[in-house]
């Protein structure tokens, strides 16, 4: 890997509402006389919008608690004497560390969680994920493992499960 900013570990959660298509459908039922049939559609879809933006920001949350405490366990393990209230840990430039730079980069539907701890303008999130065969410094794939502790990487998996329950709740 060389010495750039190309493979940032990122974890992106998100969902889309096909809006339009609801809104139609509600406008065809009201030019056709199905009663209040259309309003109670866009009602539903906006709950189930609701719902789903719920059930995401949640997961979100829970990306960033796993993620978080795997750095934590693997980066701050008694035996290198570097840890929280450790004089080296103190002493970190711009007292940068790790686990606080995890964030979730929230824009409407969308989630990125990724660390944006920066030494001299490298990304060094990349080297906790993937090593440095360089500096034989082992990779610890805080990320990777997430993805695989919550199934986020499987088909019909828990996440899935949780958005099709928020779309059931909103439409019930």
């Amino acid at each position: 890997m060389s010495w750039n900013n190309d493979h940032i570990p990122e974890i992106d959660l998100g969902y889309e509402m096909d809006k339009q298509s609801f809104a139609e459908l509600a406008a065809t039922l009201d030019k056709n006389g199905f009663g209040d049939a259309g309003t109670q559609l866009r009602n539903m879809a906006a709950d189930a919008d609701i719902q789903v933006g719920r059930a995401v920001n949640s997961e979100a949350n829970d990306v960033i608690k796993e993620v978080t405490d795997l750095i934590k366990e693997r980066q701050y393990h008694s035996k290198s004497g570097y840890g929280p209230r450790s004089p080296a840990f103190d002493r970190k430039v711009n007292n940068q560390h790790l686990v606080d730079t995890v964030k979730d980069h929230h824009d409407d539907n969308k989630h990125r969680i990724f660390s944006n701890i920066t030494n001299g303008g490298y990304n060094y999130s990349q080297a906790f994920e993937f090593g440095l065969l360089t500096r034989d410094y082992p990779a610890h794939h805080p990320f990777e493992d997430t993805v695989h502790h919550l199934g986020l990487n499987q088909l019909h998996g828990e996440f899935d499960d949780k958005v099709n329950e928020a779309i059931r709740r909103g439409f019930s």
